[in-house]
């Protein structure tokens, strides 16, 4: 039985301009005791823009159209500095428009920029955010599985290493940057 204690509270993360609401947003999260903020990772929402008026939908009356979004890591980057103990967690971003590597180094990056407070969720993209922009909608739980290994292997090692999988092949790659805490990556 989990105790009420365990029970953790999120909030989606601020990610929509203007920058200096984001700011106050994320400090006003982290200073009411949430848990944790969630970062979209989109180009594009998923709402139509047939009914983005605000009859449906308040944000309408603030933002133009429903694909406005800031860059998902920059902007948890933006966000870990002005907060002290709330989680960062990305909801979700996936492999199929970022390399594993790129990925692996991302959350190192936001691990050291947060303290320790990045949490990668991962998934397997939505196809709105993949067929626009040129790429292909396939094999992403493939991809997804692999990105993982990958990632796994980054942040356990800062020595060269090889991969050869279906989608994803590399050759002696190699990152030293390691986690904020060594031996404690951003939990997935």
């Amino acid at each position: 039985m989990t105790d009420i204690h365990d029970l953790e509270i999120g909030a989606p993360g601020p990610f929509l301009p203007p920058y200096d609401n984001v700011v106050r947003n994320a400090r006003t999260i982290d200073s009411l005791g949430y848990d944790s903020m969630a970062f979209p990772d989109h180009f594009a929402g998923f709402i139509p823009e047939e009914i983005w008026t605000p009859d449906v939908t308040p944000l309408a009356l603030i933002q133009q159209s429903p694909h406005t979004y800031y860059e998902m890591a920059s902007i948890m980057a933006a966000c870990a500095v002005v907060t002290e103990q709330v989680q960062l967690l990305s909801a979700v971003i996936e492999p199929l428009r970022r390399h594993p590597v790129l990925l692996a180094q991302t959350f190192l990056t936001l691990d050291h920029i947060s303290r320790g407070r990045v949490i990668m969720g991962i998934g397997a993209g939505e196809i709105e955010n993949v067929e626009p922009y040129g790429l292909s909608y396939s094999g992403q739980v493939g991809k997804q599985r692999e990105a993982l290994e990958i990632i796994r292997t980054i942040w356990d090692t800062h020595e060269p290493f090889n991969y050869d999988g279906k989608y994803w092949k590399l050759r002696n790659a190699v990152m030293s940057l390691r986690p904020a805490v060594e031996g404690r990556p951003p939990p997935i």
